[in-house]
């Protein structure tokens, strides 16, 4: 038979306070705390939203300035366009002069089937898918065993 061994001593008893022998100015510091931890909390915040949108309208008027300016380049761009003017251009800027003879050479091979350009840049046909069926056909097509 096993024995529990038992300390020579005093048996002490822990007792946890009921809410009645709680005082009352430790229960009003508790509240006070909490409350003004919330109060805290709802400062930060409003304070962290109020920054969040004094960089959203700077970020606005940064977005509004480059457009002004990309519209500015496009206009100059627009007006340099002209063939006279980029001629001008050329012979001033560039020390570009008119060739003084021309060669012709003839390829023989054909030209390539596809357009050699980037796809973003290629204006494709739309593709002819016949006549659309209708809802109740395009259903029993996606049902197996209906095909």
């Amino acid at each position: 038979m096993a024995a529990v061994p038992q300390f020579a001593g005093r048996s002490r008893t822990v007792s946890i306070p009921s809410p009645a022998r709680i005082p009352r100015t430790v229960l009003i510091s508790i509240t006070m705390i909490v409350v003004a931890s919330v109060g805290l909390l709802q400062v930060l915040q409003s304070s962290n939203a109020a920054t969040a949108g004094y960089q959203l309208a700077a970020l606005e008027r940064e977005r509004t300035a480059l457009g002004a300016e990309v519209r500015a380049l496009e206009a100059e761009i627009a007006s340099t366009a002209g063939q006279d003017q980029l001629r001008q251009m050329a012979v001033q800027r560039l020390g570009m002069v008119p060739a003084q003879q021309t060669i012709r050479i003839a390829v023989e091979a054909p030209a390539p089937a596809l357009p050699v350009l980037p796809e973003r840049y290629v204006i494709r046909p739309p593709e002819d898918t016949g006549p659309s069926l209708a809802w109740w056909q395009q259903l029993l097509r996606v049902l197996p065993g209906f095909h």
